[in-house]
């Protein structure tokens, strides 16, 4: 099921990740010592995010992807996926 881009990213910076821009956007969230990063591709052709590609954000995330549908579609939020990396050991 393809993400669309725009709500990906709005939804990574509620999380609390940082956006750089450069000939990809870059994110980024620092957990503790950890840090976690993604990179969505822009332009017209990546307007929505297909497998494999959603696969791959959700591993950066350290999510599964259907924490990540989840988190698209506003089922879950920021404290679950702090809850989530805390249970993980990559956050106090």
């Amino acid at each position: 099921m393809p993400i669309e881009r725009q709500r990906l990213r709005r939804r990574l910076l509620d999380l609390g990740f940082t956006a750089t821009e450069s000939d990809h956007e870059m994110f980024d969230l620092r957990v503790g010592t950890a840090l976690i990063h993604t990179k969505l591709s822009r332009g017209r052709q990546y307007r929505s995010i297909d497998e494999p590609l959603v696969a791959e954000i959700a591993r950066q995330l350290h999510i599964t992807r259907g924490f990540l549908y989840q988190l698209v579609r506003g089922e879950k939020g920021r404290d679950d996926y702090y809850a989530e990396l805390r249970r993980q050991g990559l956050m106090d």
